[in-house]
This record gives structure tokens, C-alpha cells and sequence, in this order.
């Protein structure tokens, strides 16, 4: 209530001000409150939506004190260097856009908390990326064309969330092996053949998604990884499982999904096969996150769970 009549650290004792507010009723006083914390906290936050969207609105390069960037659903290309100048940036979500890179000058963030630049047309990272050193979430899923992380992102020891899937990874990026802090790494829908011996070294991983790969044999280091509480891979292909892992005493949810095969898409137009497969990977990634909720509220759970295609021919 204090703010209403408080001015540059001193107490306003407006008779019309205290009176205003001594009239009105506790629960319009509540509301009114709200409304003027909801108010200042809308001044840092910017939002922008809708394919109308080519590039950045001019205006923005004059509003350097916001602290969220939430972009999607735009045709927008290209980041503005001066991103450089929003040294109060905590949040970029810019998912589902069209954006082709990311300019070093990203690096300049140094407050940046969560980067989300899901389902755009990445192709790399610049290794800027690494000085970003209180990043906790790092998100690339659905770029489709990530192939590796510069080893910069190692200075990344902040970072708990890291999110690569559907793109083309063929093994774990190093940089994602030294970040001491990871809790949950999702590279499913990649090109994986294998995982490092040494992937216990994640020692505070406690989620890892693997769906959607080429593994053939899961290494015995996972039954190191005493904070891992659910591995998620497809059984497909795999030959060899720890025995360990099955009959883990830990609490360790293990989930071994069958794939459905999948029709291919004949298309002249290359570009229309991406989206078609992106929009697949979207739709997916919901349903994951739906299937690892439910397994979280789960008292108890089968060693592991089996995804069953049925076709009945009449």
C-alpha cells in the first residue's frame, strides 16, 4: 500500500491520498495493487506474435531496460545486433520463427537466464554463446540441421536444461559433458550411435530423453548416475540394456518406447518435407512432455513401458 504515496524514498502524507486510499474496500485495495505490480512488471517484457512480422519493430532499439524478449510465430529472420544493448535481458524466447543464426553479439547478455530458440532454421552456434555465463536453459530443439556445439558453451556451469532435440547430432556434444550443473537433457529425434563412457561425469543429470536414435547398446556408466530418475530411449534398435538399469534400486523410471514407422513423404519441394517434419517433432515433443508428467505423478511404474502400433485390415 506504501507505494501509492511513496515518492524518491520519502513518504508522501498527502491528506487526499490517504483518505483516497482509507475509503476504499480491502478487496478493491487488493485488486487495485495487483493491477499496478501487473502494470510494472508488463513495462519489461515485450511481446510480438503473428506472420505479419518480417523484422524487429524499430521502436525496440529504444527500449533497452526490458528484461523478456517473447517472439513466435513470426517470419522474422534475422536478430538485431543491437541486441548487444539489452545488458538488463533475463529471458529470449523466440521460438518458432524463421531465424537463420544467432549474432555473436548475443554474447554481450550477460544477465540472460533462458535462450529459446526453438523450431527455427538454425544450422550452428557461435561460440559467443559460451560468455552468457548465468544461462540456465538452453534451448535448440527443432532446428533440424544442429549438427555440433562450439566447446565454448563448456563455461555454460550455470545451465540445468538443455534441449537438442530433432536436429542432427551424432554423438553428445562435448561442451554439454563439462556443464556440471545439467539436470535434464533431452537429444532425442537426433543421429545418435552411441553415448560416451564417460556420460557419468553428468553426475546431477536426473532426466535423460533418447527417443528416437540410432543406439544399438546403452553403456553400463548410466548405473553411476545416482540422480537419474528417467531414461527415456526407443527399443528398437537397441540389442544390449544393462541389466542394472531394468532393476535399477534407485527409483530410476526406465522407458523404452517402440516407433511406429513412419510413411515418407514424396514431395518435390524439400523445404515442404522439413516443415511437415518439424510440425511432426512439435507435435511429438508435446506429447512427451503430456507422457512425462503423467509418469511423474505416478506412485509406481513398470520397469518399462512399451509404445504398441494395432492396424486391423476389414
Amino acid at each position: 500500500p506504501q507505494s501509492k504515496y511513496l515518492k524518491n524514498g520519502f513518504v508522501n502524507t498527502d491528506k487526499k491520498i490517504l483518505d483516497t486510499y482509507g475509503k476504499t474496500p480491502q478487496l478493491q485495495k487488493r485488486r487495485i495493487l495487483s493491477d499496478e505490480v501487473n502494470k510494472e512488471i508488463n513495462k519489461f517484457i515485450f511481446q510480438l506474435s503473428g506472420e505479419q512480422w518480417t523484422v524487429f519493430p524499430d521502436s525496440l532499439k529504444e527500449q533497452i531496460y526490458l528484461k523478456e524478449w517473447h517472439v513466435y510465430n513470426t517470419l522474422i529472420q534475422t536478430i538485431p545486433t543491437y541486441i548487444a544493448l539489452f545488458q538488463e535481458l533475463r529471458v529470449l524466447e523466440l521460438s518458432k520463427n524463421q531465424i537463420s543464426h544467432l549474432p555473436v553479439e548475443i554474447g554481450c547478455l550477460k544477465n540472460l537466464r533462458v535462450l529459446n530458440v526453438s523450431f527455427n532454421n538454425l544450422k550452428s552456434v557461435p561460440p559467443e554463446l559460451g560468455d552468457c555465463e548465468n544461462l540456465e536453459k538452453l534451448d535448440l530443439s527443432g532446428n533440424m540441421e544442429i549438427t555440433e556445439l562450439p566447446f565454448e558453451l563448456s563455461n555454460l556451469k550455470q545451465v540445468t536444461v538443455v534441449d537438442v532435440s530433432a536436429n542432427k547430432f551424432h554423438s553428445i556434444p562435448i561442451c554439454v559433458l563439462r556443464m556440471s550443473n545439467l539436470q535434464w537433457l533431452d537429444i532425442s529425434s537426433n543421429n545418435l550411435k552411441d553415448l560416451p563412457e564417460d556420460i557419468d561425469r553428468l553426475d546431477q543429470l536426473q532426466t535423460l530423453l533418447l527417443q528416437k536414435n540410432k543406439l544399438t547398446y546403452l553403456p553400463r556408466a548410466l548405473v553411476n548416475m545416482t540422480k537419474l530418475s528417467l531414461l527415456v530411449v526407443s527399443g528398437d534398435d537397441l540389442v544390449e540394456i544393462p541389466t542394472a538399469i531394468c532393476e535399477s534400486t534407485t527409483g530410476l523410471k526406465f522407458v523404452s518406447l517402440k516407433d511406429s514407422p513412419v510413411e515418407t513423404i514424396v514431395c518435390e519441394d524439400t523445404a515442404e518435407v522439413i516443415e511437415s517434419e518439424r510440425e511432426r517433432e512439435q507435435f511429438e515433443k508435446e506429447f512427451m512432455k503430456a507422457y512425462i508428467e503423467d509418469l511423474k505423478e505416478r506412485d509406481s511404474t513398470p520397469s518399462y513401458t512399451t509404445k504398441v502400433l494395432l492396424s486391423l485390415q476389414l
